[in-house]
């Protein structure tokens, strides 16, 4: 990068804008063993971990934590649901609601899928230079505190 682009101006912006797109693209297109396996979607798997996250939790509390529109949950958990991953149950709290949990096995995946993201990330760690992964470290700490400022 010239250093005119690195003072936060127009042409430091358009590199972040693009660096920020194509990690997006690459997060999306990462699809871990698990997934493949098991013939889940990347939204399958981000559903499941989210609930692993809130067992119990709603539809529309899955929709506030992803992002995801309601239908969109709705399409993939009637996945879930039918291959087991998933479990409904009426609310002790409100006989209208749904609770919604990870079966055994719908826990062993996303546990599994985590393991392969942690892995996958301590290799890439493992290859750069302390300076370079505190930098990293400290820049994804500010870019996730940052993020929720973007739907603003």
């Amino acid at each position: 990068m010239r250093e005119e682009e690195n003072d936060g101006g127009p042409g430091e912006t358009r590199h972040a804008a693009l660096s920020l797109e194509r990690l997006a693209v690459q997060l999306l297109q990462y699809r871990p063993r698990e997934a493949r396996t098991n013939d889940l979607s990347t939204q399958q798997i981000i559903i499941m971990a989210a609930i692993a996250d809130r067992p119990g939790c709603g539809v529309n509390a899955l929709s506030a934590q992803t992002g995801m529109f309601q239908s969109t949950i709705s399409r993939s958990l009637s996945g879930l649901l039918k291959k087991g991953l998933v479990r409904r149950e009426k609310s002790p709290k409100d006989t209208r609601a749904v609770e919604l949990f990870l079966s055994d096995e719908g826990q062993r995946i996303i546990s599994s899928t985590r393991q392969e993201w942690r892995d996958r990330v301590s290799a890439m760690l493992a290859e750069m230079v302390p300076s370079d992964r505190a930098s990293l470290l400290t820049g994804l700490d500010l870019l996730v505190r940052a993020i929720p400022r973007l739907s603003d």
